[in-house]
C-alpha cells in the first residue's frame, strides 16, 4: 500500500530529527517501536539517560526565497544561527536549521508542537510504561519525554528543527 503524502512527510521529518539528534550527542537506541495503544518515533540515549522522542513534522505554505539550499545555509552561519548538516533522502536535500525560538508557525496558523493533544500524550504514556517494562525497567530509571518539531520548507529545501525538552505526560 502506497505511503501518503503526509506519512512521507513524517518519515523525512524522522530521519531529520533522527540526524539532528545524532548532531547532539544522542545515541538511537530504537525508532517506531509500535504497540496497538501508542508508537514512539525515537528513542535516544545520552549520559546513561533514555529519551523517548515524539517527533512532529509540518511543512511551510510556499516561500518567495528563491535561493539555493547552499545560499541558505551561508545565509543562516552569517545570522548566527545554527545550521547542522544537509541531509539528502531521495529527490529531496534539506539544510537543517535550529530554532532557537520556537515562533514559526506552518503557514497554516498552527505549530507542529500544537499535535502533542492529551489524548497523545496519553497512548505515547502508555507506550513509554510498555517499553520501559519490556526493558526490565521501571519508572524510576532516569527516562524522560521529549519530542523534536520539524517545519519544511520544500522551496528553500530547508528543514527547521526545534527541541523539546522534558514534557510532562
Amino acid at each position: 500500500m502506497p505511503k501518503t503524502e503526509k506519512q512521507e512527510t513524517g518519515d523525512i521529518g524522522e530521519k531529520i530529527a533522527g540526524l539532528f539528534l545524532k548532531s547532539r550527542g544522542f545515541e538511537i537506541a530504537g525508532t517506531n517501536y509500535r504497540k496497538p495503544w501508542g508508537e514512539i518515533d525515537i528513542i535516544v540515549r545520552k549520559k546513561g539517560k533514555i529519551h523517548f522522542i515524539e517527533v512532529k513534522t509540518v511543512k511551510l505554505r510556499e516561500k518567495t526565497s528563491s535561493v539555493s539550499c547552499e545560499t541558505n545555509i551561508g545565509f543562516f552561519r552569517k545570522s548566527g544561527e545554527v545550521i547542522l548538516e544537509k541531509f539528502s533522502p531521495p529527490e529531496k536535500s534539506y539544510a537543517i536549521k535550529e530554532i532557537l525560538n520556537g515562533d514559526e508557525t506552518s503557514g497554516n496558523g498552527y505549530r507542529p508542537e500544537d499535535n502533542l493533544h492529551p489524548w497523545k500524550l496519553k497512548r505515547l504514556k502508555k507506550a513509554i510504561l510498555s517499553y520501559l517494562e519490556e526493558k526490565r525497567m521501571t519508572e524510576e530509571d532516569d527516562w524522560q519525554f521529549d519530542a523534536v518539531t520539524v517545519r519544511l520548507d520544500e522551496k528553500g529545501k530547508i528543514a527547521m528543527v526545534e527541541y523539546l525538552e522534558d514534557i510532562i505526560l
